[in-house]
């Protein structure tokens, strides 16, 4: 997995997920730090519609209208059904962009719809969950899955001979279990989620606005703990990343960077992400 990501609370915040060549969320200035990367984005799956989330969505339209890169890839923008910010701003770029090269398609989604993305022997999907942020709008996460399979429960353990003769006599179909498997999770700046939406994720990235419970004034975003506690009962396999840390912490970057790693007690690494920073995770 590579992912590109830039978070400031209240700023700018977007993750490149390069596998799929996606971007969740758009904050501002998405294109001008993704470059060339720009033109490889082929879909857009934006949580809600505040300005930290959306704002580079004009700039990533136009670039790809306009650099010296590929100018005809489709673009496809997915968000959250009655989201009346990201329909004002789907006017305001039909209105200052009336020439593309290249297809824009904004395509609303519910809690449960999902994406295709890849078929073959190994399909992948984005499937859309519900999310709290504020009260008057809607938003959603993400899960990217992969859809896997293995070998049937009741023949662990039988001899080879066995199974193969079984495939001999019925189908590799016979054999085999699918199950899906989620590789990344995405739940924009939202409260804490609830972790059976994101449960045996491999990688949950999570709004951790505040380090500090005491800095949260009113419900909103999500804590540190509260995080890590979703993570835990979510059964994430490997990484917790946090996210949408607010600035008021910027006086404690070392100490942020410091912070992360395995907390005692957790099977997965848990990484803060210094805010306003660039960072890659591969």
């Amino acid at each position: 997995m590579r992912l590109l990501m830039y978070s400031k609370g209240l700023y700018s915040t977007w993750i490149y997920y390069s596998a799929d060549r996606i971007l969740f969320d758009a904050g501002e200035g998405a294109s001008s730090i993704l470059g060339n990367k720009a033109f490889a984005v082929r879909r857009v799956f934006l949580s809600h519609g505040h300005a930290d989330h959306i704002g580079g969505l004009v700039g990533l339209v136009n670039i790809r209208n306009n650099a010296m890169g590929d100018r005809e890839k489709e673009l496809t923008v997915y968000y959250p059904k009655g989201n009346y910010l990201v329909t004002e701003m789907m006017g305001f770029i039909a209105r200052t962009n009336r020439h593309l090269n290249y297809r824009l398609e904004w395509v609303p989604l519910e809690p449960g719809d999902r994406v295709e993305l890849l078929a073959g022997q190994l399909p992948r999907y984005v499937e859309a969950f519900p999310t709290v942020h504020v009260h008057n709008e809607v938003s959603l996460g993400y899960n990217v899955v992969e859809v896997r399979h293995r070998l049937k429960p009741e023949l662990a353990g039988a001899p080879e001979e066995e199974i193969v003769a079984r495939v001999k006599a019925e189908g590799k179909e016979s054999i085999t279990e699918y199950y899906d498997q989620k590789l990344f999770s995405y739940g924009g700046d939202s409260v804490a989620i609830k972790p059976a939406y994101v449960a045996d994720t491999e990688v949950l990235c999570h709004d951790t606005t505040f380090l500090d419970e005491e800095d949260r004034k009113e419900y909103k975003h999500a804590t540190l703990a509260e995080a890590i506690a979703c993570a835990r009962e979510a059964r994430v396999k490997k990484e917790l990343l946090c996210v949408h840390i607010s600035s008021r912490y910027k006086g404690k970057l070392r100490e942020i960077e410091a912070a992360s790693g395995r907390y005692e007690g957790l099977d997965f690494k848990v990484t803060l992400v210094p805010p306003g920073r660039i960072y890659a995770v591969d």
